[in-house]
């Protein structure tokens, strides 16, 4: 079966013909979501009281029966029922015929520790025996999402949720994953400047010497160099920033494009969707091919795609 992340990306799968069983892993109150979610036949996942009144009361008016699985709230303080409030989770297993309860699940916070990890897969196991001793039945049961998955076999249970590995990403060293994807366009314009011409935006670089100069059509709005904001605060956490700002000042940081096998710097601020490379002493033509390090998430919606 599938698992989606937002209701647009259920919504392309079973418009595409996709038929499988496709589970929804973010709780939603959004009437018109719901709506969507419930005439498509997708899970939902149930994480309090409110959004099941919500999904029940929907289900009802369109005369559907829903299939919905629990989240528990093991430690990572995001959605779902916690883990100690057994009777609220009791509660939900005393439906009508409306609702269809095919699973249970919770989400590791820190799968890199095995310590903290345990902890919140005992915390759920003693949930399910709680679901099991009152008569009911849990379902689907699974807590590996793709770093966890490669760490405990042991906690796989009944499935598990791969999501960054499938693009050869993981906090697991040697997995035997290989990254996907290579971003690949064509350069569109070749000229030389001269010593000390400004290139690119704000005038903030400007050649040391005669410089040729390519061209390509990509810039930030494609994914190229674009930064992942930070997504902790601690003190600890910013020092460590801090210090990897200082360690930049002592070696080249400039973005890299692979031409003919060989690496050639990005010079000037990057543009919206240009970048400048500096092919100086090459002989490298117009139309080449160019590689540039974008990661597939970060890469514009609208690039093209192609499989092979």
């Amino acid at each position: 079966m599938l698992a989606v992340a937002n209701v647009e990306e259920a919504e392309a799968l079973r418009q595409a013909g996709i038929q499988e069983k496709i589970l929804m892993l973010t709780p939603t109150r959004n009437k018109n979501e719901i709506k969507s979610l419930i005439q498509n036949h997708i899970i939902l996942t149930i994480g309090n009281a409110e959004e099941l009144a919500l999904a029940k009361e929907l289900a009802k008016k369109y005369d559907e029966k829903i299939e919905v699985q629990l989240k528990i709230d093991t430690g990572f303080g995001r959605y779902g029922f916690l883990y100690n409030q057994i009777e609220d989770i009791l509660e939900v297993f005393k439906l009508n015929k409306m609702v269809y309860i095919s699973g249970m699940y919770t989400h590791f916070s820190k799968p890199i520790d095995e310590k903290w990890t345990k902890k919140q897969f005992e915390r759920f196991l003693e949930v399910v025996e709680k679901v099991k001793k009152a008569g009911y039945n849990p379902g689907m049961l699974h807590t590996c999402e793709s770093t966890a998955f490669f760490k405990y076999r042991y906690m796989y249970l009944n499935a598990v949720r791969i999501g960054s590995a499938f693009q050869g990403r993981t906090l697991v060293k040697n997995t035997g994953l290989k990254k996907i994807g290579t971003f690949k366009t064509t350069i569109s314009e070749i000229k030389n400047v001269p010593k000390g011409y400004n290139i690119s935006y704000s005038n903030e670089f400007k050649t040391k010497k005669n410089t040729k100069i390519a061209i390509v059509p990509v810039g930030y709005m494609d994914g190229l160099n674009r930064k992942n904001l930070r997504d902790s605060f601690s003190f600890k956490d910013n020092i460590l920033s801090i210090l990897i700002e200082i360690k930049k000042l002592f070696k080249d940081n400039s973005l890299k494009a692979t031409i003919n096998g060989k690496k050639y710097s990005i010079i000037g601020r990057l543009g919206m969707y240009h970048a400048i490379i500096d092919i100086t002493g090459s002989d490298i033509k117009e139309n080449d091919e160019v590689i540039l390090d974008i990661a597939p998430l970060q890469t514009n919606e609208n690039v093209k795609r192609e499989y092979i």
